[in-house]
């Protein structure tokens, strides 16, 4: 039973660098036959780089968004703060209806966070709008700012 186990394991092994391996010559065969009006490209390269790239490019389909800042208009754990955080964002809703805001619970945390920004020089501006009306508002890095929602 161990060999059978070894041998299934092993073979899932096998067929994922398998398919990293397709994903980095296929993402070097793309560039290479680009269809142009003239010229040709070739690379001189080390063998093993194309598993690196195709395991960057594996890596980077399974993640759920870049390296971003938004703007934390709340930050509770009491009893009553999920429907402090619910207000909240009725607040900003009804104040700025076109920004996006989330709601989000770590234990023991309810958080209330608004804007999608690369850079927290980007969410400055829609926090100094903010700042007015949410006074204890800050820009807090995250790590899941979607790329089709950056403003």
């Amino acid at each position: 039973m161990l060999k059978i186990t070894f041998a299934f394991i092993f073979c899932l092994f096998v067929t994922n660098l398998k398919s990293q391996e397709n994903t980095g010559t296929q993402f070097f065969r793309n560039i290479c036959d680009a269809q142009t009006d003239s010229g040709s490209l070739i690379i001189f390269q080390e063998p093993g780089l194309e598993n690196i790239v195709g395991i960057h490019i594996d890596a980077n389909k399974k993640s759920r968004g870049i390296d971003g800042f938004r703007i934390q208009l709340y930050l509770g754990s009491n009893k009553n703060a999920k429907k402090e955080a619910t207000q909240i964002k009725g607040k900003l809703l009804s104040l700025f209806p076109e920004e996006k805001p989330y709601i989000m619970y770590e234990a023991p945390f309810w958080r209330v966070q608004v804007g999608d920004f690369r850079s927290k020089n980007e969410a400055l501006s829609l926090y100094r709008k903010l700042k007015i009306e949410f006074p204890s508002c800050y820009p807090v890095p995250v790590d899941n700012v979607s790329i089709g929602n950056l403003k």
